[in-house]
């Protein structure tokens, strides 16, 4: 259809506004927002509700069909520091592991990182897992420096069988 057949259109517009007695703002009409103000209490500044802190719980005993109820306080309580770690989305974590791990191979040289770069799907762990072996080590490393050297040497046994799995040799973990 060619632009031109929307000009029959502009007489019918015309016709709709000129029968158009008022704008509707809403979805009542003024006679029904008059009744329903008519009903409401008249306004209190705000120097009455300052006065009358603490309503007065007697003048509700009277009325046996209304429940009183106590006083209720609601305290915010703040998410832990470390709740991001744990409401982040499986697939954000991964990458947040994958690149941890890539970090730690960059740091490591370049040969060694072009070496480690890739992975065989079925035999060897993904970046992902060896991201996630790290971050384990890492805060094992850090949990052993507040422990008693007697308790931090029984962890070497873990070390052992951690190592093989982030790429690291135990021998350099204690």
């Amino acid at each position: 259809m060619k632009p031109a057949g929307f000009l029959f259109l502009v007489p019918a517009g015309f016709v709709c506004a000129a029968q158009a007695d008022e704008v509707t703002t809403g979805l009542v009409s003024r006679e029904t927002k008059a009744h329903i103000r008519a009903g409401l209490p008249a306004y209190e500044s705000s120097a009455a509700a300052d006065a009358a802190t603490e309503p007065d719980r007697t003048s509700f005993a009277t009325d046996s069909t209304l429940l009183v109820l106590p006083t209720l306080t609601v305290k915010e309580r703040r998410l832990p520091p470390d709740a991001a770690k744990h409401l982040m989305k499986p697939k954000d974590f991964n990458r947040k592991m994958t690149n941890l791990y890539l970090d730690e191979v960059d740091r490591l040289g370049p040969l060694n990182s072009f070496l480690n770069r890739f992975t065989i799907p079925l035999l060897s762990p993904s970046r992902a897992a060896r991201g996630k072996a790290l971050q384990t080590s890492r805060e094992l490393d850090r949990l052993s420096a507040l422990m008693l050297p007697a308790d931090a040497k029984a962890l070497n046994d873990f070390y052992d069988q951690l190592a093989p799995t982030t790429g690291t040799t135990a021998s350099a973990r204690r």
